[in-house]
Parts: C-alpha cells; sequence; structure tokens
C-alpha cells in the first residue's frame, strides 16, 4: 500500500490523478459494466451505470479516512466492525483534499445516457431502447426494460453510454442473457448461487475466482442471496450514501464479476451487510444512513423490485422462490418478548403457504438469506435455526415439509453445509463464502447429527441442474469449491405427471 507520506510527495509532483486512476480517454465510461435482472418469459431489466472511467481507480491509491463523533459529547467514536452507529457526526476525507472520486478502487459516476439494443442470438435485426439521461445524484443509473421478448431464447445485447446527443463515440459493452421459458417449454435448466463476497477478501487478482468457476457452467440464471458487499467491515465503513455507493462500485468493477454480469441473467436477494450492519433490522441506523434509505441504495444498485420476496418458474420441472428476511423482521431488542418475534412476516408466510399450495413445477427450490434448518452457532440469533425465532422456525419447516421436491438452499453461513431436519425432513443446503478468506465459523471436526456433509474453512457456491426426460426430471445439487469442483452432490428424481 501507498503511504500517506509517499501520496503527499506524489500530490506536489502532480501526480495525483495518475496514481489514482487510469487515462480518461473518451467521454464517459461503464467501468461498473452492466447486469441483466429480473427475467421472465417476455421481459428482461438492464442495469447501466455511467462512470467517469473506463476502469477503476488503481487499488493502490489511498482510501477514504472515516471518522465518527458522538453527536451529544463530540467525542470520537471508535469504529469497530458488524456494528452500527445511530448517532454520530461523520467525518470523510482523502490526503491531500481529494474527493471521494480518487479513492483505491473507486469507480465514480458521470453524467450521461444509456441506452440498450438487443436481438434474439443469431438474427439480423436490433431492437433498441430509448436513450436515458442519469447524473451523479443517482450514481449514474438507469435500469431499461426490455418487453416483448421471446421465451427460452438466447439474446445478444449491446450497452451504449454517452455523454450526450452531441457525442458521436458511444461507448459500448457486449453481452448476453437467456429469456426464460415458458411453464409450458421443457428445457434442461442450470442455475447457479453464491453469497457473502467481501471486496478485501479477494482470491486473484482481477477479484473472486467462483464468478469464472460459475461461468463455466454456463448456467440459465444466478442468485446472489444477499451480502453482496459488507459496509461495515474493512478499513472504510461505509456511513453515509457516497460511502455505500463506493463500496458498490469498486466491488462490481471488479472484472471478474463485472465479465460475469454482462452475460448472465442475475436475481439479487439483500441481506445484513449490504442494507447497513450485521444483523440490522428496520429499525437500525448507522451513521447518516437509516434502514429504508439501505433498501433504496440495494434497489439503486442491483434493480430490485419494490416487494423483495418473489417467485419465479422456469419451465415447468422448476419454480423458485426468493425470501425477504429483514424488512418484517422483529427489532432485535425484542426478540426474546411476546408475541413469538417475526423474521419473514405474516404476509411473507401466508404467500409462501399459497403459492407452494399452487405450484405446478416438478421441483420446488427456495432460496433463503438466512437459515430455516441449520444447525448453526448458539452465538447467533437472527435465523430460524437460533433459538429467539423457534416458534415461527417450527411452524415454517412444518410448511415446507408436506411438499417432498423442496430444496431449500440458503446463505449468510460462511461454510458449506447440507443438513435434513429430523422433525420434518426439510433439506437445507449452505452455498458457503464467496473466498477462502471469508470462510470460519464452524468446525468440521464437529458435525451434528443433521448433517449429511459438512465442509468448512474453504469457499464455494452452489449449482443446480434440472433435466427432463421422458420418464420425469432430475434435479442434480451440488456444492462447489472457489474453482468449480464439486464437492458434494446428490440428486433427486420425479416421475412425469399424469
Amino acid at each position: 500500500m501507498m503511504t500517506s507520506w509517499n501520496f503527499r510527495v506524489a500530490a506536489r509532483v502532480g501526480l495525483l490523478w495518475l496514481l489514482a486512476s487510469p487515462p480518461i480517454g473518451a467521454a464517459v465510461h461503464q467501468a461498473t459494466g452492466f447486469k441483466v435482472v429480473n427475467v421472465t418469459p417476455t421481459t428482461a431489466d438492464i442495469w447501466t451505470r455511467v462512470t467517469q472511467r473506463p476502469v477503476a481507480n488503481s487499488a493502490q491509491a489511498p482510501l477514504p479516512q472515516v471518522e465518527a463523533f458522538d453527536l451529544k459529547t463530540g467525542k470520537s467514536v471508535p469504529l469497530r466492525e458488524n456494528r452500527a452507529f445511530p448517532d454520530v457526526r461523520v467525518v470523510v476525507s482523502l490526503p491531500g483534499g481529494a474527493d471521494l472520486g480518487m479513492a483505491g478502487g473507486g469507480a465514480p459516476a458521470a453524467m450521461g445516457q444509456t441506452r440498450v439494443r438487443y436481438r434474439p442470438k443469431g438474427t439480423a435485426t436490433w431492437l433498441q431502447t430509448a436513450w436515458r439521461r442519469v447524473d451523479e445524484a443517482h450514481d449514474g443509473v438507469a435500469l431499461h426494460g426490455l418487453t416483448a421478448l421471446v421465451p427460452g431464447t438466447p439474446y445478444e445485447l449491446v450497452v451504449e453510454a454517452r455523454q450526450d446527443q452531441a457525442d458521436s463515440l458511444p461507448h459500448e459493452l457486449s453481452g448476453g442473457f437467456k429469456s426464460s421459458p415458458r411453464p409450458d417449454q421443457r428445457q434442461p435448466v442450470s442455475f447457479c448461487v453464491m453469497t457473502c463476497q467481501q471486496y478485501e477478501h479477494q482470491d486473484r487478482p482481477d477479484g473472486l475466482a467462483i464468478y469464472p468457476a460459475m461461468a463455466a457452467l454456463r448456467p440459465d440464471f444466478f442468485v446472489n442471496s444477499g451480502d453482496a458487499v459488507y459496509y461495515d467491515h474493512g478499513p472504510v465503513i461505509a456511513l453515509t450514501p457516497a460511502l455505500a455507493r463506493y463500496h458498490w462500485a469498486r466491488m462490481y468493477a471488479l472484472p471478474t464479476l463485472r465479465d460475469f454480469h454482462r452475460n448472465v441473467t442475475s436475481f439479487f436477494m439483500k441481506d445484513d451487510h449490504d442494507i447497513l450492519s450485521n444483523d440490522c433490522g428496520p429499525a437500525t441506523r448507522t451513521g447518516e444512513l437509516t434502514y429504508a434509505d439501505g433498501v433504496n441504495l440495494f434497489r439503486e444498485q442491483t434493480g430490485l423490485p419494490p416487494v423483495a420476496y418473489r417467485t419465479f418458474q422456469w419451465g415447468p420441472d422448476l419454480q423458485v422462490w426468493l425470501m425477504e428476511g429483514r424488512d418484517d423482521r422483529t427489532p432485535d431488542w425484542s426478540e426474546k418478548r411476546t408475541p413469538a418475534p417475526t423474521l419473514w412476516g405474516e404476509a411473507q408466510i401466508k404467500w409462501l403457504s399459497t403459492t407452494l399450495a399452487a405450484s405446478t413445477a416438478t421441483f420446488q427450490v427456495i432460496i433463503a438469506s438466512v437459515p430455516v434448518v441449520g444447525p448453526d452457532r448458539s452465538t447467533k440469533d437472527d435465523n430460524y435455526a437460533n433459538i429467539g425465532f423457534a416458534v415461527e422456525g417450527k411452524r415454517v419447516r412444518e410448511l415446507l415439509g408436506r411438499y417432498p421436491h423442496l430444496t431449500m438452499v440458503t446463505g449468510d453461513r460462511h461454510w458449506q453445509y447440507v443438513s435434513v431436519d429430523p422433525a420434518t425432513s426439510v433439506n437445507e443446503w449452505s452455498v458457503g463464502p464467496s473466498s477462502e478468506a471469508h470462510a470460519g465459523g464452524w468446525e468440521e471436526k464437529t458435525p451434528r447429527p443433521e448433517h449429511r456433509f459438512l465442509r468448512t474453512g474453504e469457499g464455494g457456491f452452489f449449482s443446480g441442474v434440472v433435466t427432463p426426460s421422458a420418464a420425469g426430471a432430475s434435479l442434480e445439487l451440488r456444492l462447489h469449491a472457489v474453482d468449480g469442483r464439486v464437492v458434494y452432490r446428490e440428486q433427486k428424481l420425479a416421475a412425469a405427471k399424469r
């Protein structure tokens, strides 16, 4: 890392800009790429962002210094990881008076315009959206809706970014995705799920190894089950909207993430670290950020729909549920009180019960940001495997246990496991953290009776493959190491419906 003394020397000789970022070149750029989100058989949203420079600032450039001062006493408040700081004044600075746009790893937004050109792969005629203006106040982000897509069809994409109408040479990024098939359109399906990625825990120079490993599987879609960034970890604790956006920009400017997302359909789920702080709920505040601010920033950065919990069917053999675990959570201070605290909320549980009962899919996969089965550590109390949510957890597991072809997939835990609830036979797959440096929380030498598989101290991800046949369909479930190696697999079979 560059020392503050070296930085001051560089600033004095006029090298500050070169140290912080690469040459500008064209008028505007797309250093954070684009994301294909919220895909259905006939629609998709394309998340775009305009940046000042073509790639992220050098990681060796200085980081923001974040300071907090008690609102009543004015005294300095030490910043620690995994905590919220509700009653503080925040001061953010960089050496030499540089602004946040020059911070190490950052990819600052710019004013400009974006549009999307798209076509079914192999066809000649491009369709296009209208140009949309973006500005720095909204972090250079625009969400373009594509409509009238052909179900179950690969599409080519080109996202263009320009400064304004007079800019005759827009910056272009290409990619693609596949629209989901209709519920009666039988196709093989491949998908991946990952969680828990911290910027400081990269395992290769260009980001995270799991992204090219997942891309090699050519998934039809991908789910990030939460903790896409860690506001409350590392040397830069995010206590302001600008710092929160800095976390998103530097993470998604990493080449492995940027290249993956412009070629794979993504669904994003939020958890705690990517809203505000560890174990946060609706009553949480930290620095200048309220819980509502955190939710709005997450939507801005991922295209999350207004109702975070949702379900989608991918052909006749697979239906997926994405559960929301934060918005209706009972505040931490009352978890031990009566009535029994809630995690998912009554409306969401009723919706889950109704949609499961109505499902015609061969296999049901429910993805949650925190465990439903576990087991988990006794020191935690933020999920259905913990005592604080035991009453509602039992109710939810009994609901899920009615469906023999249902699989639970969970994020948040920093180790991989496959477990079975002894009371209901609900099976749960923990996808594991994004890298070995982020692993921890359980010892492999202490398995529980519920465990069918346990792997600790390493990172990885989950994948599923649905294969239809004349006799029915199969669902292969797999846990992978970060390099893509399969470390555990099971297969579920279902006969054809008559």
